[in-house]
């Protein structure tokens, strides 16, 4: 397999260099400043088992390079650059007939974006820990192995690619499973990333708790009037800890919340992952006649931080509270 990792990021920019640590063929896919220091001077993670710097190939454009039959495509960029990706893959002469795209991806909208567009879809259900805030470095701050993967067909089923894949990342030192209906887990994942948002824009400032009960519970509800799966988050929560390795704190490390979410926002990048997080519970609502009035609230203030490039801890988390019982009460959109 050659695997074409594409975003190489906190989570895509780790697992090519992990891929091709074992001798795997491994091309990146990344743009800007990023891409100019891998070409000039090599990636270099810093992980719980060490750092190193390598010079994995990497271009800016899936039109750079030959489509081949054993080409596996894994899209590791944040939901809101997916349909674009397959839009470059499709025109750049990758067989959308034949091609596998693994969603390396949270949330789970990516496997129904891809199918549009391609045939042989795969979920791959990930907790990872990754950071990426600086051109040419990323953190995987974790020991034991690199992280957890769940790798199943989608909508359902394990065949003998799925297999592969999950025997590659294990070679790479991640911890992985095939999975015959790894939209459940990819559900459960969505419910811990609701809090992506909030981790953004307040940055730990005010008592969260009580605000974000009220997101899991409209969520709940949501995915469960969509017929949307999500496995038992008591068992999930199990059977991840059983399998992934430990946080551990690297030294140079960004202070603050660092997750994905406020990785956007501390980067100044204009867009933010949101639409597809808490934007999925919002739509699922709209369609059921549901209310989701603290999803909409971080979903909105998300995406305007973004708009306006502001950083991280813009707000506290009793200032959301009071945009959305205003939601709640009067349905009118609560402006940031």
């Amino acid at each position: 397999m050659r695997f074409i990792v594409y975003g190489a990021g906190g989570i895509g920019g780790p697992l090519g260099l992990f891929l091709a640590e074992t001798g795997a063929d491994v091309v990146l896919i990344a743009r800007g400043e990023h891409l100019r220091r891998l070409q000039a001077d090599g990636l270099t993670v810093h992980a719980g088992d060490g750092s190193r710097t390598v010079k994995v190939p990497a271009v800016s454009h899936p039109r750079e390079l030959e489509p081949g039959a054993a080409d596996v495509v894994a899209l590791t960029m944040k939901t809101q650059d997916t349909e674009g990706a397959l839009r470059d893959l499709q025109a750049s002469g990758f067989d959308p007939w034949t091609t596998p795209i693994f969603c390396v991806q949270n949330g789970v909208a990516n496997e129904r974006i891809s199918t549009r567009y391609f045939a042989h879809v795969y979920g791959v259900m990930i907790v990872i820990p990754g950071i990426h805030v600086e051109p040419g470095i990323v953190y995987n701050p974790i020991s034991g192995n690199h992280g957890y993967m769940d790798v199943g067909r989608y909508p359902g089923g394990v065949d003998d690619l799925a297999e592969a894949f999950v025997a590659a990342v294990r070679k790479a030192d991640y911890a992985a499973n095939a999975h015959a209906d790894v939209m459940a887990p990819k559900g459960a994942k969505l419910l811990t990333n609701l809090g992506n948002a909030m981790g953004a824009i307040t940055d730990g400032r005010g008592d969260e708790k009580a605000y974000m009960e009220q997101v899991y519970a409209e969520a709940r509800a949501c995915l469960t009037a969509a017929g949307l799966p999500f496995e038992d988050e008591a068992q999930w929560n199990d059977r991840v800890k059983a399998s992934r390795g430990t946080n551990v704190t690297l030294e140079g490390l960004p202070p603050g919340n660092r997750g994905s979410s406020w990785q956007s926002l501390t980067r100044g990048q204009g867009s933010i992952e949101a639409d597809f997080l808490n934007g999925e519970v919002t739509l699922h609502g709209r369609k059921h006649g549901i209310p989701t009035p603290y999803n909409d609230v971080l979903q909105r203030v998300a995406n305007e931080m973004a708009r306006l490039r502001q950083r991280p801890g813009h707000y506290t988390a009793e200032q959301l509270t009071e945009m959305a019982l205003e939601r709640g009460r009067t349905g009118r959109p609560s402006a940031p």
